[in-house]
Parts: C-alpha cells; sequence; structure tokens
C-alpha cells in the first residue's frame, strides 16, 4: 500500500513539474515535425488571420494574441488584455481593425497599426445591440 501510494504521489510530483504549463512555456522544447520550420503560437492554437497588407498574422490561442511577422515568422508582440480562450479573429475591411471572441462570449476590438486594445464588448451589450436590431 505504501508502495503503491508513494508511486502515485511521486508520478503526480513529475507531472507537475514537467507537464504542466508546457503547452504555454515551453513549446520550443518539443521537437518539431518533419519538414516544419517553425512553431508559432503558445498555447492551443484557435485561429490564424494575416493582416489586410499581408505583412504579419495574428494567431488566437488560449493566452492572448500573438502577432508574427509574414515574413521572417519573427514573434512581434504578444496581446494580453484578452486571455480567455481567444478562439476567433476577424479584421474590418479597410484593414485598420480586428476584433477578437473569447470563450467568456466578450469582443475585443485593436488598433491594427498599433496593437492597442480600443473596446471591450460583453455579453450584455451584445445582447442589447441585438434585441435592437431585430
Amino acid at each position: 500500500m505504501k508502495i503503491t501510494l508513494l508511486s502515485i504521489l511521486s508520478l503526480i510530483a513529475v507531472y507537475t513539474v514537467f507537464i504542466t504549463g508546457t503547452f504555454a512555456e515551453d513549446s520550443t522544447q518539443w521537437k518539431l515535425p518533419e519538414g516544419a520550420i517553425a512553431r508559432i503560437g503558445k498555447g492551443w492554437i484557435n485561429q490564424v488571420q494575416y493582416f489586410r497588407d499581408g505583412s504579419r498574422f495574428a494567431v488566437a490561442s488560449s493566452i492572448g494574441i500573438w502577432i508574427y511577422d509574414a515574413h521572417t515568422g519573427e514573434e512581434l508582440d504578444l496581446l494580453t488584455e484578452q486571455v480567455y480562450r481567444v478562439y476567433s479573429i476577424a479584421f474590418t475591411a479597410d484593414g485598420n481593425m480586428f476584433a477578437t471572441g473569447d470563450s467568456h462570449g466578450r469582443i475585443f476590438l485593436w488598433d491594427a497599426h498599433t496593437g492597442q486594445h480600443n473596446t471591450k464588448l460583453t455579453e450584455l451589450f451584445l445582447f442589447y445591440f441585438f434585441n435592437l436590431l431585430f
């Protein structure tokens, strides 16, 4: 009984130290699949969208929005104002703003040129807004 309990506690300790947080912080320690040249984002990646001018792309992930240079793959920024599982990204037609949606039903609006957070729309606002439309 003591050996089994000690084994289970040892496995939990190993899991806690080496596995938890690996997606978010240590993804570069994993080997890339054959033929892959780079790893983008950290955490769970939900969507990738190019900026309208094609120079950068945004990655919606479980820990924020990553911005990368489309030509070099260089990480340019991590937008962390919205950190609850960002699922989607959509750009305005003119490319000046983009919106991101998260698992808490919030939509954030961002300036596409500076990466600055402009507005947060919550569920209550969205409910009211859509009731006005329909």
